[in-house]
């Protein structure tokens, strides 16, 4: 039990997160929406939250948003299984 938790306060003040970590994650969902025709919907989705709520520019915000809306409601329309 010990070596557990040696482990975890050896690893949280090895790797401590940087103070810019917003600033990644806005970066990183820019990059997943650019280049959306590689990723699924759903993260296409997550990427747009994650630009709508960090992102200081409110066009982008807002963009964000409708794009997340519009995904979400075609993929509503889309047969979840059973007969075509």
């Amino acid at each position: 039990m010990t070596q557990l938790a040696d482990a975890v306060t050896n690893s949280a003040s090895v790797a401590p997160s940087p103070a810019d970590w917003p600033a990644q994650r806005l970066t990183e969902a820019r990059g997943i929406v650019v280049d959306f025709v590689h990723h699924p919907d759903s993260l296409i989705i997550l990427a747009c939250r994650a630009i709508a709520a960090h992102s200081p520019d409110p066009r982008e915000r807002g963009e964000a948003v409708a794009l997340a809306g519009l995904l979400i409601a075609v993929s509503n329309r889309r047969p979840k299984g059973g007969d075509a």
